[in-house]
């Protein structure tokens, strides 16, 4: 499969690149080159014209992009970035690959949508409903990644991510909910997985490192996707 892949060469890039690249032939769509050595077109993902060139010829999309990590959630500027990636980016970039006939997209969501993620009653309060900056914009992708399946036909698939890392930073993890961030190598494959779902129209799940589903429960993307996280930390 032919997969755009828009915003990797951002930290999650860094991530998912390799291994999708190990998987399929892919180009990096970004204003910046990759890390890794794989085709590569320099552009936004809110430029109509640059996303409808960069995806001739590919069968499916991963979004990546994302706003500002400098300055995490301070300031005017910094939402605004958000805002401009996570919602009108992605509605842009959605539209101009159905354009070119991608008809599978995986989109970089987060648990951040839910507020208070890692101790809400889902039961009781299973609707997407953060209201802050960054919440409310993946909130909003979400939506946009849902009326893109309806316009035009796509299969699209949001991953809810909890605070990727690579491996080995994972493994030294000590900061906070450290049985709910994912590994690096969870993340990778939940991306691999979610390119191969055919399901028609739009679906969303939860990729955690939380193997024990104590606080989050990634049975859905088992079931659907085959995905579980493997990933253990090693015992001293």
């Amino acid at each position: 499969m032919r997969v755009l892949i828009a915003g990797g060469s951002g930290a999650v890039g860094a991530l998912v690149v390799p291994e999708l690249a190990a998987h399929h032939q892919v180009t990096v769509l970004d204003p910046l080159p990759p890390a890794v050595d794989v085709p590569f077109v320099r552009g936004s993902v809110t430029d109509h014209d640059d996303v409808r060139h960069a995806a001739e010829g590919h069968d499916a999309l991963v979004y990546l992009a994302m706003g500002r990590k400098d300055g995490w959630r301070e300031g005017q500027e910094w939402v605004a970035s958000h805002f401009a990636v996570n919602v009108t980016g992605l509605y842009v970039t959605l539209g101009a690959c159905a354009e070119a006939g991608v008809r599978v997209a995986v989109h970089a969501s987060s648990m951040s949508v839910f507020d208070g993620y890692a101790t809400r009653d889902y039961a009781k309060r299973p609707e997407p409903d953060a209201v802050d900056a960054y919440g409310l914009t993946k909130r909003l992708g979400e939506q946009v990644c849902e009326a893109a399946a309806r316009e035009h036909g796509l299969t699209v698939t949001s991953l809810r991510l909890v605070h990727p890392m690579p491996d080995e930073e994972w493994q030294a993890y000590a900061g906070g909910l450290p049985d709910l961030v994912t590994a690096g190598s969870d993340v990778a494959a939940a991306f691999v997985a979610a390119l191969e779902r055919r399901g028609p129209g739009y679906a969303a799940y939860t990729i955690t490192g939380d193997y024990e589903r104590t606080a989050l429960d990634w049975t859905p993307a088992l079931h659907d996707l085959g995905w579980w996280p493997r990933a253990r930390r090693r015992r001293e």
